[in-house]
């Protein structure tokens, strides 16, 4: 997990919204945990859904999904949970980044309300539910109309900006910093540029900038380029790798580029350098 969360002050958050609008919030972190949720037991018919392996399974996978489509929306919107239900997901956004997810769930809308019931009992019959207890607990759910769904979701967009307001949720640069370097690490064959960390991590330039800057001594890309030629200096001891080999191992594909790279952090060429090893190994 790279984000963090005020988890009192948070709880305390969602039990105010709900106390005026009555609809649950449950809020995710980065790798998709529930960070917190109010209220604090789910709903009876949640509870009935994942009394069945394929239920929970479900509900799993429909929060993976949702949040993975906000994330790549970056906007809140609304849409049918796995069990009929309506639902609206927000992305918490900071610096450029998504670090959380935001989720009103367990709706039931107005117009059309006996349909969407009848829908949602169909769908939590094929999950082994009991029919009966399915549809007593259906009919223990508050309808909305249309119009607050969306003035709800709204409030959702605003909670979700008040949290990095508040720095209810931030960023953990300790945690970031250390997942980009073993990334790095585990990709020196590879195109490391900034956008592609950018997309790695969803964060901004800026922030990634920061974070290096911070954690590392220097920009991103003096970095990748020091980890390359880190790497080179081990692979030098190799006596069945070429310089050739050495630099393709490294992400630079362009011989007289790595010498040109290798000579500047080194100060002697590759080809020298690798030659003295060996002198060093002989003695």
């Amino acid at each position: 997990m790279i984000s963090s969360f005020e988890k009192s002050r948070l709880r305390d958050l969602l039990k105010d919204f709900y106390t005026v609008v009555g609809i649950r919030i449950s809020v995710f972190d980065d790798d998709l945990n529930i960070v917190t949720e109010y209220p604090d037991e789910p709903p009876e018919l949640c509870r009935i859904v994942r009394g069945t392996d394929k239920g929970i399974h479900a509900c799993r996978e429909c929060d993976i999904e949702a949040c993975h489509r906000a994330k790549k929306l970056r906007e809140p919107h609304v849409y049918t949970c796995h069990a009929g239900l309506t639902e609206a997901i927000t992305p918490i956004r900071l610096g450029g980044g998504v670090i959380g997810y935001a989720i009103f769930a367990h709706m039931m809308p107005e117009e059309g309300g006996d349909e969407a019931a009848e829908e949602v009992c169909r769908r939590c019959a094929a999950y082994g539910a009991d029919d009966a207890a399915v549809r007593e607990a259906v009919g223990k759910i508050k309808r909305h109309s249309r119009e607050k769904i969306i003035a709800s979701v709204r409030l959702l967009d605003a909670i979700a900006s008040y949290m990095q307001i508040t720095n209810l949720a931030s960023w953990k640069n300790e945690d970031v910093s250390r997942q980009i370097n073993a990334f790095i690490e585990n990709n020196l064959r590879e195109k490391l540029d900034s956008d592609t960390i950018c997309r790695q991590f969803y964060i901004s330039r800026t922030k990634l900038y920061q974070i290096s800057v911070q954690s590392f001594g220097m920009g991103i890309a003096q970095y990748v380029t020091y980890k390359r030629i880190e790497r080179a200096k081990k692979l030098m001891r190799s006596d069945d790798m070429t310089v050739t080999a050495i630099a393709r191992e490294v992400g630079v594909d362009d011989y007289n580029y790595f010498c040109k790279l290798f000579r500047k952090a080194v100060g002697v060429p590759p080809g020298k350098y690798k030659a003295a090893l060996k002198r060093e190994e002989r003695k």
